[in-house]
Order: structure tokens, then sequence, then C-alpha cells
């Protein structure tokens, strides 16, 4: 069964100033998949994540979203679209109404997802490395932990597209596994698209479907990885 196209990137270029941060011919996304982004630093990562999130628009180019380009405001910004979910180093910033002085990960949760917190501990925070996190003050957690509860909050909101940047930063091996589990169970039971950008393959491609490399902007190759579940009877409906 032929997949439908969640993005399709054309003629795409983002400059800032005179720097060209993105210059891609063509590239698409399909959706119900999990992919990779991969780059060193400056590759444009981020870059082309905050692209087809919607949060920077392009400089020239095509970027559609399910067929149609993001709708803008009359000044011209691009409107956030419910559907996407971002998560990236700034994002508390986006929660500050629920982030009180000293504010714990319960109480943090909690005010955003009452209804479910019980469920949301269950799912998240049984694990013995990671049940302490539950008490503890958002500004006591390490950089580790703070990825890790952002990934929560994304999983948490039921996108249909879940963006991740930096994926994997700061977490040990055990932890990032948790997380994968969490990822893989999402994206086959819901067909949650997920799209993960991280300065290395090494954990994207035990289970990223397609990795994309970036270098200086340019996509420089595109690997297959793991093949799509063909079973799965519960995807998203378009």
């Amino acid at each position: 069964m032929e997949l439908k196209q969640i993005y399709d990137v054309n003629g795409l270029k983002l400059k800032f100033g005179s720097k060209k941060a993105l210059e891609i011919n063509t590239l698409k996304f399909h959706n119900g998949l999990i992919y990779g982004v991969c780059g060193n630093f400056g590759s444009g990562k981020s870059s082309l994540l905050k692209v087809l999130s919607g949060l920077q628009k392009e400089s020239n180019g095509d970027v559609l979203y399910q067929g149609s380009p993001f709708k803008t405001n009359f000044f011209g910004n691009i409107k956030k679209h419910k559907e996407i979910q971002y998560i990236h180093v700034d994002m508390f910033n986006d929660f500050s109404n629920y982030l009180k002085s000293n504010s714990t990960v319960e109480r943090f949760l909690k005010g955003m997802f009452s209804a479910k917190i019980n469920q949301i501990r269950t799912r998240h925070f049984k694990h013995f490395s990671l049940e302490h996190l539950w008490k503890t003050p958002i500004n006591k957690l390490s950089d580790g932990e703070k990825h890790w509860l952002k990934i929560v909050v994304g999983v948490e909101k039921d996108p249909r597209v879940l963006l991740v940047d930096d994926y994997g930063l700061h977490l040990d091996p055990k932890n990032e596994m948790i997380l994968r589990k969490r990822l893989v169970k999402m994206n086959n039971i819901l067909g949650t698209t997920i799209i993960l950008s991280s300065t290395s393959d090494y954990f994207l491609k035990q289970f990223a479907n397609v990795v994309i490399y970036l270098d200086n902007g340019h996509v420089s190759k595109v690997r297959k990885g793991y093949k799509r579940n063909s079973f799965n009877k519960h995807k998203r409906k378009k």
C-alpha cells in the first residue's frame, strides 16, 4: 500500500541575512513513518525542523503540509498548527503559564493533563530509573531529564506529527531505550509521523524508517532504515 505524503518540500531555501541555512531541492516525508535527520552542528537540522513545524518561514520554495502551505496571519506569520508538536531547547517557554516557582514534574504535568495524570505517571515514571523525577522540581532536573520531560509532553499531546530536536541529548542508553520504545509504540498504534534530529545516527538508525543526512544545509544522502510494520490496524486516519 502506497503511503500518503505528509510533507512535500521543493526548492527550499532558508537564509538569515547573507548566511544560508538550508538549500534543499526536494524532500518528501510520508505519513506514519519515523524519520531521522542527522548532521553535525550547523548542518541545518534545527532549521529544517523549525520550517517543518511552522515556527520558521522559508525564504524561498514550497513547504506543503498535507498538500497545502501553512496558513498565515495578517502580518504574514505562520499560524501554529495544532496537529504538529515540536520539541526543542526553548520549549518550556511555550508552557510558562504552567511553570510556577519550584514546580515539580507532577504539578507541571497535572496543570497540563489533569484528567489523565495517573495514566501519565504509570506510562512514563514507573521505571525505577525515572520514578524519582515525579516529585523533583523542574529547576533541579538535569539536561537529560528535561529532555525526557519535554518528549513526555509531546507524546501526551497526541499530535499527528511529533518533531524532536537533538533526540537523545544527555540521555544515558538505558533511558534512551525506554524512550525509544514509547515513540515506536506511539508510531505503531496511532500512526504518528515522528521526525527526530541528532548529531549522530547511532540511535536513529536503530529504529527510524528513513535517515536523512544533512551537510551545510544540503541533503547529502538518504538511507532506508527499519521497514514500516504493515500489520498495524489502528493507524491514525487522515
